[in-house]
C-alpha cells in the first residue's frame, strides 16, 4: 500500500510540476513578447524623428511653415503635418549636395523637389519599412522596423493573450490542480475560495494592448513625385520670384 502510495506521490508531483511549468512558461513568454513590443514601439517613436528632418529640411527651402502650407496648397492636399510643433527632428539635417544648375532660380526648383522626394521616401519607410544591413548577419539584410509591422504585432499579441486567458485562467488551472492534488493535504483551494474565481481571474489575466491608446503617430501617404511636379514647379517658380533674396541665402548657406 504504502509503495502504491508513494508512486502516487511521485505522479502527482510530476503532473503538478508540469503543469506549472506550462501555466508559469506561457504567462512568462507573454511577458517577454510584451517587453519586446514596447522596444519596438519606442524604436518606432525614434524612427518618427527621421521623417520629421526631412520636413524640417523641406520647410527651411520654403521659408517657414507658410511656405510649406503654400506649396501642399498647390499640390492640392491639406497641410499633411499639421502637429509638427510636438515631433522633435534635427533641424540641421540636408541632402550630402544640392542639384546642379547654372540658375539660381532652377537650382532652388530641383533642391526643393528632391526636398520633396526625401520626405515622401521617409514617409514610406516608416510606414512599410525599407531594407538595411542587418547588425547580428554580415552581409545579410532585413526590413526595417515600421509602423505596420508594429501594428501587426500588437493584433498578434493580442490574440495570444485572448488565447491564454480563455484556456488558461488562473483560477481553472488553481482548481484543477486542487481537484488532482493528494485530498489529505492541507490548505488545498485556500486561494481560490478566499479571492474567488472571478476576482482571481480578473487580477492575474493579461489585459489586451490598445493600439490606438500608444498615441503612435502615423506619416501621411503623400503623392509620388511625378504626380505633382507640375504643381511643385509652378510654385516654386513664383515663390522664387517673390523671395529670391531670402533663398539664395538659404542656398548658400547650404553649399
Amino acid at each position: 500500500m504504502d509503495r502504491h502510495k508513494t508512486l502516487a506521490d511521485a505522479l502527482e508531483s510530476e503532473v503538478l510540476t508540469e503543469m506549472a511549468g506550462t501555466f508559469f512558461g506561457a504567462r512568462k513568454t507573454v511577458e517577454d513578447l510584451l517587453e519586446d513590443f514596447q522596444l519596438h514601439v519606442e524604436e518606432l517613436r525614434s524612427r518618427e524623428a527621421l521623417v520629421f528632418s526631412r520636413l524640417f529640411y523641406l520647410r527651411s527651402l520654403l521659408l517657414g511653415p507658410e511656405g510649406e502650407a503654400a506649396l501642399f496648397a498647390e499640390i492640392g492636399i491639406a497641410p499633411p503635418f499639421p502637429d509638427s510643433k510636438s515631433h522633435s527632428g534635427s533641424r540641421t539635417w540636408h541632402p550630402d549636395s544640392l542639384p546642379f544648375a547654372f540658375l539660381a532660380g532652377t537650382r532652388y526648383t530641383k533642391a526643393v523637389l528632391q526636398a520633396y522626394a526625401e520626405l515622401r521616401h521617409a514617409c514610406e519607410v516608416y510606414m512599410s519599412g525599407e531594407y538595411e544591413e542587418d547588425p547580428d548577419k554580415s552581409g545579410r539584410k532585413r526590413l526595417s522596423l515600421h509602423y505596420l509591422q508594429v501594428e501587426r504585432h500588437c493584433a498578434r499579441l493580442n490574440e495570444r493573450i485572448e488565447k491564454l486567458n480563455t484556456e488558461m485562467p488562473p483560477s481553472s488551472v488553481l482548481q484543477y490542480a486542487r481537484n488532482i492534488s493528494s485530498a489529505d493535504q492541507p490548505g488545498q483551494g485556500t486561494l481560490t475560495n478566499s479571492l474567488g474565481a472571478e476576482s482571481l481571474d480578473k487580477g492575474l489575466m493579461f489585459e489586451k494592448l490598445d493600439f490606438a491608446s500608444l498615441g503612435l503617430w502615423k506619416a501621411p501617404n503623400l503623392p509620388p513625385v511625378e504626380a505633382c511636379e507640375n504643381a511643385i514647379r509652378r510654385f516654386c517658380a513664383r515663390h522664387y520670384e517673390q523671395n529670391a533674396r531670402h533663398i539664395k541665402k538659404v542656398l548658400a548657406d547650404l553649399d
